[in-house]
Parts: C-alpha cells; structure tokens; sequence
C-alpha cells in the first residue's frame, strides 16, 4: 500500500529576528503582511500564488527563516506526484530542499523552525522512496527535539520501508542470478542437442555418400564387364576368321592324282 506522509503547515510569523528588530516598522510590517496573505493562499491550495508572495517577503527580509521555511513547503505542494521527474516538478522539489535545508541549518538559533524542517524534508525524502535520506532528517529533527512523536514515528515506518526495499532488492538480484544460470544451463543443453545432431546428420550424410560410391562402383564394373565382353566376342570372331582362311588355304594347294 502506497504512504504519503503530510508536511506540517506554514507557520504565522509569530517571532521576528535579530536583523528584523533593526528594521524600520514599515519593513516588518510589509513582511508580516505578505506572509498572512501568503499563508491565507496556501489554506487555499494555490499553492503557486503563496509561493509568490513567500518570495516577496524574503525581498523584504532575506534572512526571514518563516518566509523561506514557508516557501519551501509551498514549493513542495505545487508537486501532485512527488515522484514526477520533470524538470519543472524536479525545479519545484530542489528549491525546496535548499529553501528548507537553509532553515534546518538553524538548530541553534531557531530550533523549533529547524526540527520541523529536518520533518519535513524527512517526509519529502519519504515520499520520493529515499528512504536512507529521510531516515537521517528524522533522526536529526529528534536530536534538536526529542519530543517529536511524529518524527519518532515516521523515523519507525521509513526503517520498516528501507528494510522491504532492501529485502526487494536482494530478491531481484537472486532471481536475476537464478534466470542467468537458467538460461546459460538452457543454452547449453540446446547446443548440446544441436551438436548431437549435426554428429548424427553427419553419420548419416557418410553413410549415404558411402552408399552412392558403391553404386558408382559397381556401375564402372558393370561398363568393365561389358567392355571385356565386347573384346572377347571381337577376339572371337577374329579367331574364327583366321581358322577360316587356314582352311582355305589348305584346301587350295593339295594335289589331284
């Protein structure tokens, strides 16, 4: 089952910093203005249009931790599928994690603001399957407060997560291991059985080659036998015509009494 874990609100600019105290009121009002408008937006999920006026107040204050703190999360909202990897949801997700890493930054002088940053980037890295990355904000949001329950419990459920995936993970390489060997041992035997019967055509071609030699064999003896014949019969006549003129002559030269 799919998990989404949710990001804590922006926050009301409810302390003012040292380099806002030096400020003339004018400034700091402008700031506290923006950021009302910019929170009463994102409760309104235009979460693009509270962006803008979380950017006009870092104009009027860039050290403002709220401002950027709430920028970033507006940031993130503007994403509906946190896995989404094009370029302008990939934008919106690393202006995130720099405008609320900046704050995470702030343990010591602002260490509420920091801890719910590191949550948040947490449940950003959660969301996004980095689960060894969460793991660390979490553990982190619990060093500057250890009374977070939300990160304690969220910390629980991304080690539960990080375990199944590296448990996926082993299965996937095992069975990957195990078609490797399948298929090598399968290729061998095919190859094998080719061989066998190329051998076997083999044997069988000779044995064919053989027969058809013996046939042209004993047709060239056939043709001898017949030649020989001739020749005999030839030798035989001529034989019969000599004994023939031998007797003629014989015939011709005895004498009358």
């Amino acid at each position: 089952m799919k998990t989404t874990l949710n990001y804590i609100a922006p926050l009301l600019f409810l302390v003012l910093s040292a380099f806002s105290l030096s400020v003339n009121a004018q400034s700091v009002r402008e700031e506290r203005k923006l950021i009302s408008e910019g929170n009463k937006l994102f409760t309104e999920r235009k979460y693009a249009e509270a962006a803008k006026k979380y950017e006009q107040a870092l104009g009027v204050n860039s050290l403002s931790a709220v401002s950027r703190y709430n920028l970033g999360l507006a940031q993130i909202k503007q994403v509906t599928n946190p896995q989404d990897t094009t370029p302008k949801s990939k934008s919106l997700l690393d202006g995130a994690r720099k405008n609320l890493g900046a704050v995470a930054s702030l343990a010591k002088d602002k260490p509420g603001l920091a801890s719910k940053a590191n949550y948040n980037l947490g449940n950003l890295e959660y969301n996004t399957k980095e689960y060894k990355n969460a793991i660390e904000y979490y553990k982190q949001a619990l060093r500057i407060n250890p009374e977070d329950e939300s990160a304690r419990k969220n910390l629980r459920i991304a080690q539960k997560q990080m375990q199944n995936q590296d448990q996926n993970k082993d299965q996937n390489e095992q069975n990957k291991d195990q078609n490797k060997d399948q298929n090598k041992d399968q290729n061998k035997d095919q190859n094998k059985d080719q061989n066998k019967d190329q051998q076997n055509n083999n044997k069988d071609d000779k044995k064919e080659n053989d027969k058809n030699n013996s046939i042209s064999q004993q047709t060239a003896n056939q043709i001898l036998q017949a030649m020989d014949n001739k020749e005999n019969q030839t030798r035989a006549r001529v034989n019969r015509a000599n004994k023939g003129e031998k007797s003629n002559a014989s015939g011709g030269s005895r004498k009358k009494w």
